[in-house]
């Protein structure tokens, strides 16, 4: 419980960052890209074309926007829900296309210089993002 309760006290950032994710312990070793829709040093919102189940246990991986510093970190898909915004184009194969899935992720081994780096990042973030002027 109190690990959701630090989720719920964390500021999230939206932004637009590529990751990559992967299941823990799958037979395939599969992974997929993702688009990272916001992040905090707890966890993040992605969105993806493919199904991973609530409760898994995932890597998830991205390089911090300005830098080389790629961030590998364990986590736990805590919410998964279908976004009504967007679907995946119809591929040449004429499959039908797949609504993207987003997935909240609880960071579960994030190391103290990722957090760090994060929370940098995050810093310098929203203080561009505040002296930007409003259209």
């Amino acid at each position: 419980m109190g690990k959701i309760k630090e989720l719920e006290r964390s500021a999230r950032f939206d932004l637009q960052i590529l990751g990559r994710l992967s299941i823990e312990g799958s037979a395939t070793a599969d992974s997929c890209l993702c688009n990272t829709i916001n992040i905090s040093v707890t966890g993040a919102l992605i969105e993806t074309g493919f199904a991973v189940p609530s409760g898994a246990l995932i890597r998830y991986s991205f390089t911090i926007p300005g830098t080389d510093r790629t961030v590998d970190v364990a986590g736990e898909v805590v919410r998964a829900e279908v976004s009504s915004e967007t679907m995946r184009r119809t591929r040449s194969s004429g499959e039908a296309p797949r609504k993207l899935q987003r997935y909240g992720i609880m960071f579960l081994d994030l190391s103290h210089e990722d957090r760090t780096a994060i929370e940098d990042f995050l810093g310098f973030y929203r203080k561009r993002s505040m002296e930007q002027p409003k259209a």
